[in-house]
């Protein structure tokens, strides 16, 4: 067999990723005619053997660490077609190769995106590099049993090694992750962050959900029943959007419970469980809004604990479970996993990316069910700003609608990448995953549903909140290049403290406080007023029964800010998302493209 790997792994020009898989496939093969175990298939021991390097908690959860602590999206290429390909990228897929060939029985494991039997439904198989079998057991928990015997709609190869990887392409950036959507096929080395197999996966789920006629949205499910102004009760299908780090997962999985009911007749007055019923969490991270309904992609969560407090307490049963299973968690004094983000650091910085892989079930408000009731009727752009926004509007039109998803304003996190921290960003659809087709085919099937629903007078109420941002912080006037333009815009002034840069002054509400929004928005108990720019289009809280007048006004950023001040800060806004979204290529008809404008 001296010279079978040359016959095996075909020669570099060769390489394309239908003959990577066919290579994979050979050398199955070989090793399992030379009497190897080529393939550990779905193991159940998979748990045993992650559990030999795990830190185990005093409470009986577990926990590992990770090489890498974010996603490594700057380290990422998708290749749309064969005619894309580089030798970079076929040298990262012969190396993978040839460590599969080196290496010992890789790990299969086998799950469902999609609740089974739905329109949804989306077989994965994921190949483990069997190093890491912690990885492929904590996949396995968040997707749905698959026989591992049909055939997969998408595969994943995770190799987290370095493999003496090239450069991207005109970048001096290592080659991590390479993308294939057009032949649902993923291949991961360097990290062995869990992120990079569940977003590697949903991936290709949004897409796969595109394909059924609905948008794959980076968002969390929740639905519960309130009773209206008018006494009658309504059931909410609540879409919450949001990038990492602003929130989503702290609303939602937010409940009203007898505890924090408390909390509320105390700040407000306002006891939500006497409006109130059968709130149940649904997913929490992708879903796909179809016409009829929205469908969850998981079976559990994998999800943020930054600052998580007991208060929280859906989120806080299933984080504290022994069942839960840790990612860069820190440990307290009595050797129970902590949310504190006060012991580990990465480079040199406070942990501000812990992470869990939890099972709804013991988040006690979940029954099974990751589908919606009904079609969507309430929906929530997490949008964090620090200049001309509101704590909270309401947006009225569908074009509107549609530009702000389009835009997906936000600001900078360290869970999305260090060098990101407290800039302002343009992310479309809040998501960096989306392959396939662009975010502008999923902005535009969203913007007919809106269109289709008001036309057959089913109302969606669309808000955006203002939940990790400032009302107002102080910044200051900067010059950016987008193409060929260079454009003027405000930039946060930011300080370093506890080692994260963070914004200088202004305000932001509170958990309570958005949460008490929620609650007298749906139940049609809020009073509005235009916005001042606006007009029509976006309306303001004029009024939110528990809340005082002079706290609604510590939430508006024109009570800072004289209304000359407010135009240019909020025109530079909307000239730079135009430009932004220009250069990323979206094709935007121009009634959305130009909606903010004024």
């Amino acid at each position: 067999m001296g010279g079978s790997s040359y016959r095996v792994i075909p020669p570099l020009e060769e390489l394309n990723p239908r003959v990577f898989r066919e290579a994979f496939r050979r050398i199955v093969e070989l090793k399992e005619k030379a009497g190897l175990k080529a393939i550990l298939d779905n193991p159940p021991d998979l748990l045993e053997r992650a559990k030999l390097y795990a830190t185990q908690f005093r409470n009986g959860a577990l926990g590992w660490a990770s090489n890498i602590w974010s996603r490594s999206a700057a380290n990422t290429v998708v290749v749309n077609s064969d005619s894309e390909l580089r030798q970079e990228h076929k040298l990262l897929m012969q190396r993978v190769l040839e460590h599969i060939l080196a290496q010992g029985p890789l790990i299969k494991v086998d799950g469902y995106y999609g609740r089974p039997g739905t329109k949804v439904q989306m077989h994965t198989t994921v190949y483990v590099d069997p190093q890491f079998p912690d990885l492929a057991y904590r996949w396995k928990q968040l997707v749905f049993p698959a026989p591992p015997d049909e055939k997969p709609d998408a595969e994943l190869f995770v190799i987290p090694h370095y493999l003496g990887n090239p450069l991207i392409p005109g970048t001096n950036r290592l080659m991590a992750i390479l993308v294939f959507p057009h032949h649902n096929l993923t291949i991961i080395t360097l990290s062995s962050y869990q992120g990079e197999i569940k977003k590697g996966s949903l991936r290709h789920w949004i897409y796969h959900v595109y394909r059924k006629g609905c948008t794959g949205e980076h968002a969390a499910l929740r639905e519960f029943t309130v009773q209206t102004v008018e006494g009658t009760w309504k059931r909410v299908t609540l879409v919450i959007w949001g990038l990492t780090g602003s929130g989503k997962s702290t609303h939602g999985f937010y409940v009203w419970t007898p505890s924090n009911a408390k909390v509320y007749v105390e700040k407000f007055a306002v006891n939500p469980l006497e409006y109130v019923r059968d709130q149940k969490i649904r997913n929490d991270d992708i879903i796909a809004i179809c016409e009829d309904k929205v469908y969850g992609s998981e079976r559990g969560a994998w999800v943020k604990t930054e600052d998580l407090t007991p208060e929280q307490e859906a989120l806080w049963n299933a984080c504290m479970s022994p069942r839960a299973l840790h990612e860069n968690t820190e440990f307290s004094a009595d050797g129970n996993p902590s949310f504190e983000g006060a012991l580990f650091q990465y480079f040199g910085m406070p942990n501000r990316n812990a992470r869990s892989v939890i099972y709804l079930e013991d988040t006690g408000y979940f029954d099974g069910q990751i589908d919606s009731d009904g079609p969507l009727n309430t929906a929530v752009f997490l949008s964090p700003g620090y200049f001309t926004d509101y704590a909270w509007v309401k947006l009225n039109t569908p074009e509107f609608i549609a530009k702000a998803l389009a835009d997906g304003r936000t600001v900078g996190h360290p869970a999305q990448a260090r060098e990101l921290v407290g800039r302002v960003r343009f992310v479309p659809r809040y998501s960096e995953f989306t392959i396939g087709v662009g975010d502008d085919a999923h902005v535009l099937r969203f913007y007919e549903f809106l269109k289709k629903w008001q036309e057959k007078g089913h109302r969606v109420e669309v808000y955006m909140w203002n939940t990790t941002g400032r009302i107002v912080a102080q910044y200051k006037w900067s010059e950016v290049k987008v193409g060929d333009r260079v454009v003027r815009i405000p930039e946060p002034v930011l300080e370093v403290r506890d080692g994260v840069p963070k914004p200088v002054g202004g305000t932001r509400p509170t958990i309570e406080e958005t949460e008490l929004f929620l609650l007298q928005a749906t139940r049609g108990a809020v009073k509005w007023k235009p916005h001042p720019v606006w007009g029509e289009r976006v309306l303001v809280p004029a009024e939110v029964p528990g809340i005082p007048g002079d706290r609604l006004k510590e939430l508006d950023p024109t009570t800072y800010l004289g209304m000359s001040e407010f135009r240019e800060l909020l025109q530079a806004q909307v000239e730079y998302s135009k430009l932004v979204l220009q250069q990323l290529g979206m094709k935007l008809p121009e009634e959305i493209l130009r909606a903010m404008d004024f």
